[in-house]
C-alpha cells in the first residue's frame, strides 16, 4: 500500500477538480463548434432604423431560421442585437396562428447565442437551455426568462419586416 501525505492528497484533489471543471466547460464548447448549422441572412449589417426588412417568405424553408440584427436592444437602448427569424414547421403553424416568429438570439441565462434545432426547439448549446419556438418560453435548462419576441409584419409581396420588440 502506498502512503500519501496530506500535501499529496490536497495536490491530487486540486488537479482532479481543475480537470473536471475543464471537462465540464470543454464538452459543450466542442459540441457547439462541431454542430452542423447553416446561418444565413445579414449579420451585423443592415439598417439602423425600424421597420427593418429582413427577408422574403420565399427565402425560408419550413423548419428553418435566418439570423438578422435588430438596431435596438430589447430594453429599447441602441445596439446591434442578434435575432432569429423562424419559419415554423407545419405542425406548429396552427398552434402559433402564423408561419413566422422572431426572437432574440441571446439566451436569457448567460448570453450565449441560441439556434433552432431541426424538428425540435430553440436550443442554447452553452448549458442545454430549450425554448418554445412558438412562444419563446423556457422549456428546459437553466434559463429562467423567455426569449424577447420581435414584432414582425409580412407585406403583400411576401417581404418580412421587423417592427420592434413586443412588450
Amino acid at each position: 500500500m502506498v502512503e500519501m501525505t496530506r500535501r499529496d492528497f490536497i495536490k491530487a484533489s486540486v488537479v482532479t477538480s481543475v480537470a473536471l471543471a475543464a471537462a465540464s466547460l470543454g464538452i459543450p464548447l466542442v459540441q457547439y463548434i462541431s454542430s452542423e448549422r447553416v446561418v444565413t441572412g445579414k449579420i451585423g449589417a443592415g439598417s439602423s432604423s425600424l421597420p427593418l426588412k429582413i427577408a422574403n417568405i420565399n427565402d425560408l424553408e419550413p423548419d428553418s431560421q435566418m439570423q438578422f440584427t435588430m438596431p435596438l436592444n430589447p430594453d429599447g437602448s441602441r445596439g446591434q442585437h442578434p435575432t432569429i427569424l423562424i419559419r415554423l414547421r407545419p405542425e406548429l403553424v396552427q398552434k402559433a396562428g402564423t408561419e413566422l416568429k422572431a426572437f432574440s438570439a441571446v439566451c436569457t441565462h448567460l448570453g450565449c447565442i441560441v439556434h433552432l434545432e431541426k424538428k425540435d426547439d430553440i436550443y442554447c448549446p452553452c448549458h442545454a437551455g430549450y425554448f418554445d419556438p412558438v412562444t419563446g418560453e423556457v422549456l428546459a435548462g437553466p434559463p429562467k426568462k423567455p426569449l424577447p419576441e420581435v414584432k414582425i409584419r409580412i407585406d403583400e409581396n411576401g417581404d418580412i419586416y421587423a417592427e420592434g420588440w413586443k412588450k
